[in-house]
């Protein structure tokens, strides 16, 4: 009988002892036991044993490596914002040049491939070709959309949606042939007997700005060069249409002035367009800078 009480006893103090080493691993203390003799038994936790220790991290080559994603990405954010403000001023520049400069006489070899240039230019508009350019918007003093101004416009949805007029000018002297945007008429005027007392006949002199080609995206329809009514300015194609040289000029607002006033065209209608698409480039990259940033953390 003693031999198995003996016996018993060492084996529960085996397991008492096995159970302490794997709580130790854990960092735990093991409060005092009980032994069958009646005798109390504390176990402590003196120290991890070496193979049972967490590694601390390090970096490594391989996340030294991915660290540069996040860092790259921030910085093309950077840069990304910055070109957006360069593009503010440019844009700030160009409706400087265009309302506050004073013209210059327009010569034809330098006119190519010039934009947003105020030019002064004297002749007579050929009224019997125009093509109509739209559905646009129109354009107040300010640069916004809207009504007002010179004429006041309806509620009907006829009379808030226009179009560019867009007329043959033979230049004094030479005879030579521009493209003139005379300016904006509600699509209640489109047709010239709508208009009849709006047309300019006669030498006059006009003020105006240098345009190129229009950007159009894929929802803009081609245009319909068998018809007066396109949808973009494409000033190559118009010039052969009505046998110009390829120069095209936004008449301005004060040299419309006289015709808007008995219902023609309305001029002013230059609206400063420069692609500007660095805001959503830099919210992708900040994007990217963060999720990457995330996974390096919690690689």
């Amino acid at each position: 009988i003693h031999f198995y009480k003996r016996f018993a006893g060492e084996v529960i103090m085996t397991s008492l002892l096995c159970c302490n080493q794997l709580r130790t691993s854990l960092h735990l203390v093991k409060p005092a036991v009980r032994t069958p003799n009646d005798q109390f038994i504390r176990f402590y936790a003196k120290r991890v044993p070496k193979g049972l220790r967490p590694e601390p991290k390090t970096v490594g080559v391989a996340g030294a490596i991915f660290l540069i994603a996040p860092i790259t990405t921030f910085c093309l954010g950077v840069w990304q914002y910055r070109r957006r403000n360069w593009k503010f001023d440019i844009i700030a520049e160009l409706e400087q040049k265009v309302k506050k400069t004073d013209p210059i006489i327009l010569d034809l070899d330098e006119a190519v491939g010039v934009e947003y240039q105020k030019v002064l230019v004297s002749g007579s508009f050929d009224n019997s070709q125009e093509v109509l350019i739209g559905p646009r918007s129109y354009i107040d003093g300010t640069g916004g959309s809207g009504g007002g101004g010179i004429i006041s416009f309806g509620s009907k949805v006829g009379d808030r949606v226009g179009y560019h007029v867009v007329t043959p000018f033979v230049i004094y002297g030479s005879g030579e042939r521009i493209l003139v945007n005379r300016g904006w008429v509600p699509h209640a005027r489109l047709q010239q007997e709508q208009r009849p007392q709006g047309q300019i006949s006669g030498s006059t002199s006009i003020t105006g700005i240098l345009r190129l080609n229009e950007d159009t995206s894929s929802m803009v329809p081609p245009n319909r060069v068998e018809t007066n009514k396109w949808h973009s300015r494409d000033i190559d194609a118009l010039a052969v249409k009505l046998d110009t040289k390829p120069v095209f000029v936004d008449l301005d607002l004060d040299s419309s002035r006289a015709a808007a006033e008995f219902g023609g065209p309305i001029g002013g209608q230059t609206r400063i367009s420069l692609r500007n698409d660095h805001v959503q480039y830099m919210l992708t990259w900040f994007g990217l800078s963060a999720i990457t940033s995330f996974l390096w953390i919690k690689r």
